[in-house]
């Protein structure tokens, strides 16, 4: 099947995840990130300050992201997902009403912990649990709700904020989850069950994959720990989120160093979505031929191609260049490592095992600025840094590489 006929096959629960990814963006650093310099100068806080305080809060919601995550293996979807969905309006609110830092530090704790972790997580396990044949277009099609944030919700928020304030914009958010994502999802998992999916299958072929489902192994977290597979995927997972998020972060800054107006560095992160979007349409039928595993161990070429790029290059044109390889990388993330944790681990504990993948994505993005920050102030440039992660990226892959095809054999 086709992406479109996939689509009209399954239009609620598909919908559904890229709504769950779409609005998982008011969790995530792209949006959070507009309201600091209003944090900082409502309880007067300095930047390092902060940086620390949102350091410990995205630390504290990957640990808890663990405990809950899983339970979206024995809770019915249509619950966890609304308890989801209503966490993610409530930490709107909390923000809103903070008081003072312990309160901020709450409110911006529950936003990650629901947005960037919970929603990303309830949306990606769906898919990979719902979808077998077509899994990979399935993701691809839920991970197109997150350049659609990165694109609509910096605008609206930054405008939001200029003609309200930073308070009145976070209890809008919470109006509009309350009025679209909260229907939307009741009504998109009303009487849905995974034997209505449709992927171009027989119904012998349907029993079939139920019957092997039912007979696949339980895991439990403290297994998937000691199972060499998680100690082969974290690194890259971890590298993913780790140099996304600081290339991101530190946009301004890479910019001033280069010689780049800021405008023309921001102006240029279009290059990155139309990029990860493209490659996410791409990923999920390569996934669904070749398999994860045959992708995997690729993933972060383009994304040190564009370090080479960015390092090597000081005119104009780079930038956007940069920005495109960096983005084919964003793009063959969720469709690839999803559909993997599936073809590894299979599908009856998917929530376990994602939540600690998860955790490792959600650590990664919370120190990468941290780590950043220490080799910066102490007077390395980001040049000599992305070499040194160029290198990394050679070594994990290579360990990928060799890893994987022992693994495979056995």
């Amino acid at each position: 099947m086709n992406y479109l006929q996939l689509y009209k096959a399954n239009p609620r629960i598909l919908s559904l995840g890229m709504m769950l990814v779409f609005f998982s963006s008011f969790g995530q650093t792209f949006v959070v990130s507009l309201y600091i310099p209003d944090f900082m100068e409502a309880f007067g806080i300095s930047a390092s300050g902060f940086s620390s305080l949102y350091a410990a809060a995205t630390l504290l919601s990957a640990a808890t992201l663990i405990f809950v995550g899983k339970k979206i293996d024995h809770i019915p979807l249509k619950r966890f997902a609304l308890f989801v969905v209503t966490g993610i309006l409530v930490a709107c609110l909390l923000a809103a009403a903070s008081w003072n830092l312990v309160a901020l530090f709450f409110g911006i704790y529950t936003m990650r912990f629901f947005g960037q972790g919970l929603l990303m997580h309830t949306a990606m396990t769906t898919m990979s649990r719902y979808f077998s044949r077509a899994r990979g277009k399935a993701l691809s099609i839920a991970a197109l709700g997150f350049p659609m944030g990165e694109a609509v919700f910096p605008i609206l928020v930054a405008s939001s904020i200029g003609l309200f304030g930073w308070r009145e914009t976070l209890v809008l958010s919470a109006v509009l989850i309350g009025m679209v994502l909260v229907p939307f999802t009741i009504v998109s998992l009303n009487r849905i069950r995974r034997a209505h999916i449709y992927e171009g299958q027989s119904e012998a072929e349907s029993r079939k994959a139920s019957e092997e489902e039912q007979a696949q192994k339980l895991w439990k977290q403290r297994e998937v720990f000691r199972t060499p597979w998680f100690y082969l995927f974290a690194p890259t997972v971890f590298l993913i989120g780790f140099l996304q998020t600081n290339l991101f972060f530190f946009q301004t800054f890479i910019a001033e160093d280069k010689g780049w107006s800021t405008e023309w560095m921001a102006g240029s992160i279009t290059a990155y979505a139309a990029s990860s979007i493209t490659m996410s349409m791409i990923a999920g039928p390569l996934v669904d031929r070749f398999s994860a595993r045959g992708l995997f161990p690729f993933m972060l070429l383009p994304l040190a191609a564009g370090l080479v790029v960015l390092s090597a290059g000081t005119h104009p044109v780079t930038t956007p260049l940069y920005w495109l390889l960096v983005g084919f990388t964003g793009g063959m993330n969720a469709p690839v490592t999803s559909s993997l944790y599936a073809e590894i681990f299979g599908t009856r504990s998917l929530g376990t095992v994602r939540s600690l993948f998860t955790f490792v994505m959600v650590v990664s993005t919370a120190l990468g600025p941290v780590v950043y920050s220490f080799f910066l102030d102490r007077g390395a440039s980001f040049n000599q840094i992305h070499y040194v992660v160029m290198g990394v990226i050679v070594v994990n892959m290579l360990f990928v590489l060799f890893r994987m095809r022992r693994l495979s054999g056995r």
